[in-house]
């Protein structure tokens, strides 16, 4: 019984590098002291790769407009506060797929620009859809995002060349 227990909490931990994004992110996240920065192009080919497994309960694409700038903030409770349908999509449909792919720019508190960030991914259940990943700053342990991402497209690359 132990074992098991054991067995359903083990995490596998990964540093990222975030990538440098050459196009202005449009879709700005606040999390905790943190800003997150997403391009609406890599929104929308993660909303495709999730379309392609068959979930299309965000939809196909975002339908956020490019020339726009776009804001939300998200709070560690995270399903309680939803105030918009950009919420739930960043925290659980595309925004731990971009950050784990070093898609997204990422700043402190201080306004200084994160090049690497440390992931906790959870291991997935038997036929869970699901993996929860947690987001930590390496110079400081603090959470900077927190959200889960289709096992399907864990392994699946962008090919994006920013």
């Amino acid at each position: 019984m132990l074992l098991l227990v054991f067995a359903s909490t083990v995490q596998a931990q990964r540093t990222i590098n975030l990538r440098n994004m050459w196009t202005v992110p449009k879709v700005k996240v606040l999390f905790q002291g943190y800003t997150l920065l997403f391009s609406v192009k890599d929104i929308d080919k993660t909303l495709g790769f999730l379309a392609e497994g068959g979930d299309t309960s965000f939809g196909t694409s975002s339908n956020l407009d490019t020339s726009q700038y776009y804001s939300c903030e998200l709070y560690a409770n995270h399903h309680l506060q939803y105030r918009n349908n950009l919420q739930p999509l960043l925290q659980n449909g595309v925004g731990a797929f971009l950050l784990l792919s070093g898609h997204a720019a990422v700043f402190n508190k201080k306004h200084k620009r994160i090049m690497k960030v440390t992931a906790n991914i959870s291991e997935a259940g038997y036929n869970e859809p699901y993996v929860l990943v947690t987001f930590y700053d390496p110079k400081n342990q603090k959470i900077l995002f927190f959200g889960k991402m289709r096992t399907d497209i864990y392994n699946r690359d962008l090919g994006i060349e920013d």
